[in-house]
């Protein structure tokens, strides 16, 4: 497959490139993993879209100073989120105005949906800033978990059909 100008599939050449129609297969597995994850997020985390956005965008603030200090791995992080919540406390540097910057949403919108995240100690709000909350740890353990396995499954499907190999060639040129 190949990119045009604007960084967008070009559908007039994929059919020329396709050895084997894999598009469709490929397409169909990343909707269903979608559909998981839309619905996990609603029925085991019982909040909207929106805000798992701002919950995973405090997250990957943190993640982001994390990986300047040198990359962890899973048990690692785990371990912070359920021994020492003050590390993520320390990094804190994520507002509501930040956060409505990056996901386009009104201010008061996000200022809503973090208390809302405070409430139930996903997020911790604090006027010097917003961080993971206490129960995150039990987002981190289950949720995450299971949305790396259901990943994994993905890469795994796109790679017996094919998929992987072609979503890795979308770059290059033909």
């Amino acid at each position: 497959m190949s990119m045009n100008e604007k960084n967008v599939i070009d559908f007039k050449i994929i059919p020329k490139q396709e050895e084997a129609p894999v598009f469709s297969s490929g397409l169909y597995s990343w909707m269903m993993f979608l559909i998981n994850l839309y619905n996990r997020v609603k029925k085991n985390l019982k909040i909207d879209f929106d805000s798992f956005m701002i919950m995973q965008l405090v997250v990957s603030d943190y993640l982001y100073k994390t990986n300047k200090d040198g990359v962890k791995n899973f048990g690692d992080i785990e371990k912070e989120l359920k021994n020492n919540h003050e590390l993520f406390i320390e990094k804190r540097k994520v507002n509501i105005a930040s956060i409505a910057e990056v996901l386009g949403l009104p201010r008061e919108t996000v200022r809503r949906k973090v208390l809302h995240l405070s409430k139930i100690k996903l997020l911790d709000y604090k006027k010097n800033g917003i961080s993971i909350g206490t129960e995150y740890k039990t987002v981190f353990s289950d949720f995450v978990s299971e949305t790396v396995t259901k990943m994994s499954q993905l890469m795994k499907k796109w790679q017996s059909d094919g998929s992987l190999r072609r979503l890795l060639d979308l770059n290059k040129k033909i």
